[in-house]
């Protein structure tokens, strides 16, 4: 039977988990998932070059910043607009329901899934997610999460729907952007049987599987001194940092990216910039099933000092009662299902 090239999951022990802290510094304009369906991703400014410039970054706020506090920029384009009509909120249903959608313009997923909208891209597309500046804390470490999922006409392990995803300063510093597993194709995202081997169809291709769902998590540290400006002088200026996604056209075109969740976290105490947390090193992914969210957006402290030690755990540290294809923590091992 056909094998596939999977993305590596690396685990983490569970001790690092319950000492983490997390404060939720999320921009409530990325909560897709309330939004009305048809809502297109708010594309604030567009900039000619390959990377929104550094000083943009530093004056970020007022009218750049939409009201619940959230900044989108696409980069390699003139106008913004090209990039939202290829977004949408759409209504997958079931446990799924509504999700950010950047659609290509020849994807099928719209007959294969059963949803409508108008989004559509024949275009790459690269955009930048921003935290907010006015609680972005500076000279500590700082964590994004992404949950997404890819429908292709044509599944494929190396297609590169997201060619690199980047965690970055303000400065446009790749902050760990060139791992291997932030290359990712349709291929991640096809149904398995119980052994672990991908299931075909009568003509051997791979399916697609709704509901597996990638779970992408990285740390980085936020600085506050620069090149060319001393800390004092940065140390004033609001610095937020970035999450940025390159769609490459030939793979987007026939393809639609589904963002289920994207979540910036402050790490708690984690002020030593040589004692890195438990995502710093490489990107921590599982995937499977959707999984509840319990996370209030906004700005919350979380706690795990009490997370216990018995039982299956996914990779973000929750409970699991029934487990499907992936990597979890057992007893305190890691376990590949």
């Amino acid at each position: 039977m056909k094998k596939i090239l999977l993305i590596t999951a690396v685990a983490f022990g569970m001790n690092a988990m319950a000492q983490e802290v997390l404060t939720d510094i999320t921009p409530k304009a990325y909560d897709w998932a309330h939004q009305e369906v048809g809502t297109r991703m708010n594309i604030c400014h567009a900039d000619a070059l390959w990377n929104t410039d550094f000083t943009f970054s530093w004056q970020l706020g007022g009218s750049e910043y939409v009201e619940d506090g959230g900044c989108i920029t696409a980069n390699a384009c003139s106008d913004p607009n090209d990039y939202a009509k290829g977004t949408a909120v759409v209504d997958l249903g079931g446990d799924i329901g509504k999700v950010m959608a950047i659609n290509g313009a020849h994807s099928n997923a719209q007959e294969v899934l059963g949803f409508t909208t108008e989004a559509s891209i024949d275009d790459k597309m690269q955009i930048c997610i921003f935290t907010n500046p006015d609680n972005t804390p500076k000279d500590t470490w700082l964590r994004c999460k992404i949950v997404l999922n890819i429908f292709s006409n044509q599944i494929s392990s190396s297609d590169g729907i997201i060619n690199n995803m980047y965690w970055m300063s303000g400065d446009n510093d790749n902050l760990g952007s060139w791992f291997t597993e932030n290359l990712i194709s349709s291929g991640n995202f096809i149904q398995y049987d119980e052994e672990g081997d991908p299931i075909t169809d009568d003509e051997e291709n791979y399916i697609y599987d709704q509901n597996r769902w990638m779970t992408f998590v990285v740390d980085a540290w936020n600085r506050s001194d620069y090149a060319g400006y001393e800390k004092e002088e940065t140390t004033s200026i609001d610095i937020p940092m970035k999450w940025k996604i390159w769609m490459p056209q030939a793979g987007l075109v026939n393809s639609t990216i589904f963002i289920k969740e994207i979540k910036f976290y402050a790490i708690e105490g984690a002020n030593d910039k040589d004692t890195p947390p438990s995502c710093a090193d490489h990107p921590h992914i599982s995937f499977g099933p959707l999984e509840a969210d319990t996370t209030p957006t906004g700005i919350e402290t979380l706690t795990t000092n009490d997370q216990p030690t018995e039982g299956m755990f996914n990779l973000a540290g929750q409970r699991v009662e029934n487990a499907q294809h992936g990597v979890f923590i057992v007893n305190g091992k890691k376990v590949i299902r």
